[in-house]
């Protein structure tokens, strides 16, 4: 007997993030893994620049299948704006090539209605349901968080949300549930 510890392989998730302030948020999900003696790593990747969700979306599948020649992936999720598949007939357009793109790579696709701040917002109790206009999830985000700003680390996140808060918001955002599944945050109810 040699006396070698084996080491168990992490299960691997791959997380598309368009930019630093979802990284941050990645990076708190992978936290709350580890928390709870999860054996998952989640490969978070910033898909910068930001902006255009056909770009964010070829990026996204490119990386992840690098990612999976190094070693197999258990899923694979992005999180971008949704205020990025709105606007003039060809913003509609590339929105939905975007979100077939991501369909045909096998991804859960989290959009942020209508951006991140909207996202956060429903990390709040009694705000779940808000759906603020494009433009307006900053000033109600600020309301309930005066310290928010954008591209906030993962401890200045964490000082603020926990995973109960991300459980919150997963109960009113199905794909956010189904990468928090994926990841062993919450059970799965298929």
């Amino acid at each position: 007997m040699s006396g070698r510890v084996l080491i168990e392989r992490r299960t691997r998730i791959f997380l598309g993030c368009e930019g630093e302030s979802e990284q941050g948020y990645g990076k708190i999900l992978q936290e709350f893994a580890e928390d709870e003696g999860l054996h998952v790593h989640l490969v978070i990747r910033n898909l910068q620049p930001a902006g255009n969700p056909l770009a964010l979306a070829t990026k996204a599948v490119s990386l992840s299948c690098k990612e999976t020649q190094k070693a197999p992936l258990a899923g694979k999720a992005i999180l971008f704006d949704a205020d990025g598949l709105g606007g003039s007939r060809e913003s509609r357009e590339r929105g939905r090539k975007a979100l077939k793109v991501l369909e045909q790579g096998g991804f859960i696709a989290v959009l942020q209605r209508p951006d991140y701040e909207g996202l956060l917002l429903r990390h709040f109790a009694g705000h779940g349901r808000d759906d603020p206009p494009p433009g307006k999830s900053m000033s109600k985000l600020k309301a309930l968080w005066p310290a928010y700003h954008k591209n906030m680390s993962a401890a200045d996140l964490r000082q603020q949300l926990s995973l109960e808060h991300v459980i919150r918001a997963a109960e009113v955002t199905t794909e956010l549930r189904s990468l928090l599944q994926i990841i062993g945050l919450v059970p799965d109810e298929t």
